[in-house]
Order: C-alpha cells, then structure tokens, then sequence
C-alpha cells in the first residue's frame, strides 16, 4: 500500500531543470519490489522503521529505520521490503540538471547509503515531511511549487553530505580501499579482523578506525553483511542445501548460520528462499495518483 502524490509532464516550470516525478510514502508490504534496468531518475528515501533491501550499482545493502538512501540515475535499481519486517518510508523520485549539478557539487557520487547511526540523520526526516507536503498542498501555483520543492531538496543534500565519517570515493582514509578488497576476498573464509590487521600490516584499531571513517560502518559489520549477500545470492540462484552454504561459507554449523543469518535479514534461510521468487519488472506506466490497476505500487 502505498500514498502517491504524482505529476504529468509539463505540470511544474522548466522540467529540463527540475522535475520531480511523484513523492509519497509506503506502507508495509511483504511483497513490495520496484525494478528499473535502467533509471532515468533519482529515488532518495528515508525508512521510517521496518527493514528493506538494496541492489545498485554493485552495492548491496539493508537499509533499516533511521537510513537514507539515494540511488542515482544511469543504472540499475533493484530494492525490496524484507518480508518478516516489511519498511515503512517516505520518498522522493527527482531529475533535472539541478539535481545532477547538486549531486555533484556535494560530492555525493558513489554514496547510496546515509546509515542513521543513532539519529545523525534525525535532520533530514522533517524535510522529507515538508517535502511531500508541499507536493500534496501546493499545487495552484506551479512556479511557487517547483521553487519550494527545489529549494527542499537543496536542504535535504546539502545535509547529507554534512554526515561525519559518510563515505564519497574523494574522502576515503588511506588504507580504507586496501582493507575492503582484503575483504572482499576472503569473504567465504570468516577471517577474524586480527588477521586482516596483521596480513595488511597495520594495527586492529588502525584497520578499524581507518575503515569506519571512509565507509561509515565497522568493518566487521560490513564483512559479516557481504557474507549474507553472498548466502542471499546463493539461496536465490542455486539449489545449494544450507547446510552446504553453511560450510562453504566456513560457519561452524547450519544452526549457526541460519541464526546469524535470521539476525541479519529478519528470515531464516528457508524462508528468505521461499520468499525470493522472481517478480514482474517495473513498467513505464502513466502518472497517476495511488495504485496500479492491479494493486501493485507503480513508484516509489
């Protein structure tokens, strides 16, 4: 289920500019999914509470209550609620010239997720709230509207890129690349960080706090999250019983597995299977307010 406040081209002045597509929120919905191949937009959301899951550009992650993410145009968006904890949030779909030029003067290239640690992004939420507002009460005065709106979004990335310790490509700390292909690499191997530390040459609180400042996470949370994306991949695309993801993956045993996995994702993993099933690919449809004729969120 989901509120939509949409518009039709042309409705808003100098769209070449700024447009801003539809905003809206969306409610919990174990089966929502939005897929673009090839978006021609920018989708930015806050997550009110519950969990979902992201894919683009060759990041993937679990947005919780708290996070923002921004998912940029030119590639593909794949992003889904969780099913045992479906996500509540408040969005945006935005292009123009201006959005690319505020994109790129904020050096918020290669940043898709703003993790809420605690409230640090406690500052955008009321934008976002006045944000659709203004779509929802404002519209008799397109010139005032586009204006209002532009000006709201300047607030909302200017703040985000304001986050301490966020991650751009421009501010990592030295060795921050090195530590995450390190990694990478041994994703299947359950390295511990002590190890990582001394095959990298440097001290477990250099490692630590030279990885958090330049990706805005630890690197053990970040590990143990491409360790679940891995088993994520492999439940979804192979006939792989657990217990050999389990092993390949070097956990001591399937039960602790699906106990560090379920904590993860919010599902065991038999369920996250069942769960998985292909679904239809987002189509262009026309802008309209609410649903599909099917019931199925056309945006957002």
């Amino acid at each position: 289920m989901e509120h939509i406040v949409s518009f039709v081209p042309g409705q808003l002045p100098h769209e070449d500019r700024f447009q801003v597509l539809m905003a809206g929120i969306t409610y919990p919905d174990r089966s929502y999914r939005i897929t673009r191949e090839h978006s021609d937009l920018y989708c930015i959301e806050y997550v009110l509470a519950g969990m979902g899951e992201v894919r683009c550009a060759g990041q993937h992650f679990f947005p919780r209550a708290g996070d923002v993410y921004l998912l940029p145009p030119g590639v593909r968006h794949d992003y889904r609620a969780m099913p045992s904890n479906p996500y509540r949030k408040i969005w945006m779909n935005v292009n123009g010239t201006l959005c690319d030029c505020l994109y790129r003067e904020y050096a918020l290239e290669g940043t898709l997720l703003f993790p809420g640690n605690g409230g640090v992004n406690a500052n955008v939420r009321p934008l976002f709230d006045s944000f659709l507002s203004t779509c929802e009460n404002d519209r008799s005065n397109p010139v005032f509207l586009s204006r209002r709106l532009s000006l709201t979004l300047h607030e909302i990335l200017s703040t985000l890129s304001a986050i301490p310790e966020r991650f751009s490509p421009s501010a990592q700390q030295p060795y921050a690349t090195a530590i995450r292909e390190y990694l990478d690499l041994h994703v299947e191997g359950n390295i511990r960080l002590g190890k990582a530390a001394h095959d990298l040459g440097m001290s477990l609180s250099q490692l630590s706090r030279s990885f958090t400042r330049a990706y805005a996470q630890t690197p053990y949370r970040y590990y143990l999250s491409q360790r679940i994306a891995l088993a994520c991949s492999l439940l979804r695309n192979t006939g792989m019983r657990i217990s050999d993801i389990a092993a390949r993956l070097h956990y001591a045993d399937e039960h602790y597995f699906s106990t560090q996995f379920r904590r993860h994702t919010g599902l065991p993993p038999k369920e996250f299977r069942r769960s998985s099933e292909p679904t239809h690919t987002l189509m262009p449809a026309p802008a309209s307010q609410g649903h599909s004729e099917d019931g199925q969120s056309t945006r957002g």
